[in-house]
């Protein structure tokens, strides 16, 4: 029984443990792997972000402003995403924000996190299926 419910730990480049992508998530309403994807479609501007960030198919509240651009700070300061100001013929500069390589490996392990999170999940439904819940 242990071995069913226990989770192998796996550690990530920059100390980083798999665990963590597993169970940090909601707690931050997956706003990283959110904004990593989004670039992935190309550079976009905070705005662009911001509008597109509730489309993704994810559990909760859509993360409200403010928390995408902490974000992208955040994820900037990492090097996983990188900026630079975009002049506009109307209005001010904007930044606007891309992927690097790095964020995408990144992203890569968020995609391996949920297929384990999807995995852990699905051994529990069919417990409860075993027991007629």
């Amino acid at each position: 029984m242990g071995e069913l419910i226990s989770e192998k730990k796996t550690h990530l480049n920059r100390g980083e443990e798999f665990e963590w992508f597993i169970s940090e998530g909601p707690c931050k309403r997956f706003i990283e792997p959110r904004i990593l994807y989004l670039l992935t479609l190309g550079p976009a501007h905070g705005y662009r972000i911001i509008e597109e960030i509730g489309n993704l198919p994810f559990p909760g509240p859509i993360p409200d402003p403010a928390a995408v651009y902490r974000s992208l700070r955040e994820l900037e300061k990492s090097g996983l995403v990188k900026s630079k100001w975009e002049g506009v013929d109307k209005g001010p500069a904007r930044r606007v924000y891309s992927i690097t390589p790095a964020g995408k490996k990144r992203l890569s392990v968020w995609v391996k996190a949920f297929k384990e999170r999807v995995k852990i999940l699905e051994t529990f439904i069919e417990l409860c299926r075993e027991r007629n819940i």
